[in-house]
């Protein structure tokens, strides 16, 4: 008996001592687990700090100038208000000097200098006080309901602007109970801009790159002025990119570049009647800003003269034209602003006649005749273009400006349509459109 229990208390210790080995080796187990898992997470966390860090310097140090640039801003700005412009840049440049690292010597050299100017300075910021004092009592001038039209806070506007346009121009005859008809398109034009302007006083400079280039062989002049009362626009062109063709019955005649050159001046008026709610600049100039939406009736002059030269034939058109139309602008969450009118004008006035170049013997000049003809005497036919109704001159305008903060985007658009003379003898239908893509800011 005694045996017995000798033996099954062995067993039980050692049963015993192998399960706590076992919870021992367990334990040790989970725990390397958590550490390693603890380890892992301290790393990725350091990792995800740094990679912070890096994301945020940058960001930071645009931030810093951003502040740096927002408060020489204001001081300037509180500086022309006190009529002290430049005593402020010249005290910027005292305290730059101060920072820099050139000799002591040198320091007080600078520094002594533009002491002396102080006075002549002092002199230059009155008159330019009393000059901004004037300019902002006629900005700020309320000849409108500033419930729908106020003027922008800020004394300068900079806009850049890119700048499409481009002609078209389609003529119908009858020639021996033939129509022929012909269709011509002249190279779009593509300049970029930039403009200034300062208390509504404004000045511009385009550049063409293709001209640079040596691509474009057209010129465009384009002069805009808005007002909230009257407004206007002066377009020249003189183009030799025209091309396309021409349709002789049912024979086609392909039209090459040099074989038509064109100057075309294109004049339009505009008087808007209620020019207290409702502002055109604020669609195409910027300078004032529409708050609620309003529309006006107007009335307009166009005029529209060319003098297009082709191989056998020059033609002439000369119209000046009056009536009226309509425009409007559609205010939507207080920053986007869309503008449309359009002002049709019927024809009062024309003087449209065509010149034919002809031998003495009365054929007219053509290109397999020439060398024939060469040693035969040329003159000009001129043959009146009659008034046909309804010829007119239709100018059409559209917009959408957005405004946040301090900027502004958008775009415009200028559409002209004329059509001069008749069907009979000579029918002229002349396009000619402007779009222009723009952003700006004001400080």
């Amino acid at each position: 008996m005694g045996n017995i229990y000798n033996t099954s208390s062995v067993r039980l210790l050692r049963a015993l001592l192998l399960a706590t080995v076992l919870l021992f080796a367990t334990q040790n187990t989970i725990l390397a687990q958590q550490n390693d898992t603890i380890v892992a997470q301290q790393k990725e966390t350091h990792v995800d700090k740094k990679k912070q860090k890096k994301q945020k310097k940058p960001h930071s140090k645009f931030r810093r100038w951003l502040m740096r640039t927002d408060s020489l801003r204001l001081q300037l700005r509180s500086s022309v208000d006190r009529g002290q412009m430049l005593q402020w840049s010249d005290s910027v440049i005292i305290a730059e000097i101060g920072k820099s690292k050139m000799s002591e010597k040198k320091k007080q050299r600078y520094i002594k200098h533009l002491t002396k100017i102080q006075k002549r300075l002092a002199k230059y910021d009155h008159k330019l006080f009393w000059g901004d004092s004037l300019l902002a009592a006629n900005y700020h001038k309320a000849k409108y309901d500033t419930a729908y039209i106020g003027r922008p806070d800020a004394r300068w506007t900079i806009k850049f602007r890119g700048n499409l346009s481009g002609a078209d121009m389609r003529t119908t005859t009858v020639t021996d109970g033939v129509e022929n008809r012909s269709r011509v398109t002249a190279d779009c034009r593509g300049t970029l801009s930039m403009a200034v302007a300062y208390r509504g006083l404004g000045l511009g400079v385009a550049v063409n790159p293709a001209k640079f280039a040596g691509k474009c062989k057209d010129f465009e002049y384009n002069l805009n002025s808005y007002s909230n009362r009257y407004g206007f626009d002066v377009v020249f062109l003189s183009s030799k990119t025209y091309h396309g063709y021409k349709q002789a019955g049912t024979q086609r005649i392909d039209i090459h570049k040099g074989q038509i050159s064109q100057n075309a001046l294109n004049l339009n008026f505009y008087y808007a009647f209620n020019y207290r709610r409702f502002s055109f600049p604020a669609a195409f100039s910027q300078s004032y800003i529409q708050k609620r939406s309003a529309g006006s009736w107007m009335i307009g002059a166009s005029f529209d003269g060319s003098k297009t030269k082709l191989s056998d034939m020059t033609i002439r058109l000369n119209e000046f034209a009056v009536g009226a139309g309509y425009a409007y602008n559609l205010v939507l969450s207080r920053r986007l602003l869309l503008h449309l009118s359009a002002l049709p004008t019927l024809t009062i006035y024309s003087h449209d006649y065509t010149k034919n170049r002809t031998t003495a013997e009365g054929t007219e000049e053509t290109e397999g005749k020439e060398k024939a003809d060469e040693g035969k005497e040329m003159k000009s036919v001129r043959h009146n273009m009659e008034y046909h109704f309804p010829s007119a001159i239709i100018t059409g305008r559209a917009a959408a400006v957005y405004s946040w903060r301090n900027k502004f985007a958008g775009a415009t658009a200028v559409y002209n349509y004329s059509v001069a003379g008749d069907e009979d003898h000579l029918q002229v239908r002349r396009n000619k459109w402007r779009v222009r893509m723009l952003f700006g800011f004001r400080f």
